[in-house]
């Protein structure tokens, strides 16, 4: 597996980020109760056009330190969403941001699984 080095940022991310200028926790507070669910997602180290899907979470509970805590270092996005969408019949997009955790924080035990169950799935 290839590891990538703390200064090393996958391009895509780095012009997506340039572009937004947001920090993450930011924008889920600043939406406040237009927000409903934030989607927690995963670049793979081995394909950085590859995200694995973790968790959904409601906004109170995501913060840098929750993501840390639970999953470790490494490149992250997450997408909120509203409220449910009768029409489309499924939740109303709002957004997405990217953002890292410092990589010295090595992935826990439940992305290890996660990872895992992605490559077994192949």
């Amino acid at each position: 597996m290839r590891t990538r080095s703390v200064n090393e940022i996958p391009e895509a991310l780095r012009r997506h980020n340039e572009k937004q200028r947001r920090d993450p926790e930011d924008v889920v507070q600043n939406l406040g109760s237009r927000v409903r669910v934030v989607v927690l997602w995963h670049q793979r180290d081995d394909d950085p056009e590859q995200w694995i899907y973790l968790e959904r979470m409601l906004p109170g509970e995501f913060s840098f330190e929750a993501v840390k805590q639970r999953w470790g270092g490494g490149a992250y996005r997450i997408r909120l969403f509203g409220g449910w969408d009768r029409a489309r019949r499924q939740e109303r997009y709002i957004t997405q941001v990217a953002f890292w955790i410092w990589e010295a924080f090595p992935p826990t035990p439940a992305l290890r699984a996660r990872l895992g169950q992605v490559k077994s799935a192949r």
